[in-house]
């Protein structure tokens, strides 16, 4: 009876730090690239050219893609279908474009979970050379928010960001 008591109190500690920690998240990585913004911003400038650097479309080598609408402008998208886990199936629609400076857009994930999430890609000029930031805004849903507390979304977004602007810098440099 005490080790049904120590469970459903364990079981009701976490449902409590759910609820408080917020099932909200954002991650944002930055990087300055040795090349002038319109050289970047035909690698950001669209989603079809945003793919060419995304690190998630080199996870799966069979990953079916659809482009829709105008691509570049407001309304344009895109969808995704993969086998692989951590690709999944969803969709990406740009809502708005500043020209050479941002490109921004709602993700609509559909597997392996259900969620939705703004993406922008932010260029500013410095001295020079381009400062771009890449930032993704979305949410957990409570109790599985759990795991903001252990950092996994953080350490798995990281190394995606990170790879994703490394190989965007290789693109825009040669």
């Amino acid at each position: 009876m005490i080790f049904l008591y120590i469970l459903l109190s364990l079981i009701a500690l976490v449902l409590i730090v759910a609820a408080i920690i917020g099932t909200s998240w954002s991650i944002e990585r930055s990087i300055l690239i040795n090349a002038p913004v319109d050289r970047v911003w035909g690698h950001t400038n669209t989603l079809e050219a945003t793919n060419k650097w995304n690190p998630w479309m080199t996870k799966d080598p069979n990953i079916k893609m659809e482009y829709s609408g105008t691509d570049g402008t407001p309304g344009g998208s895109y969808s995704w279908l993969s086998n692989e886990k951590m690709v999944g199936q969803g969709s990406q629609t740009i809502l708005k474009v500043t020209n050479q400076a941002e490109l921004a857009s709602r993700v609509d994930f559909i597997k392996p979970f259900r969620g939705k999430g703004n993406a922008f890609v932010r260029l500013t000029p410095e001295n020079g050379k381009t400062k771009v930031s890449w930032r993704m805004e979305s949410s957990t849903p409570y109790p599985m928010n759990i795991i903001k507390i252990f950092g996994l979304i953080e350490k798995n977004m990281n190394e995606d960001f990170n790879a994703g602007l490394n190989k965007l810098k290789a693109l825009s440099e040669q």
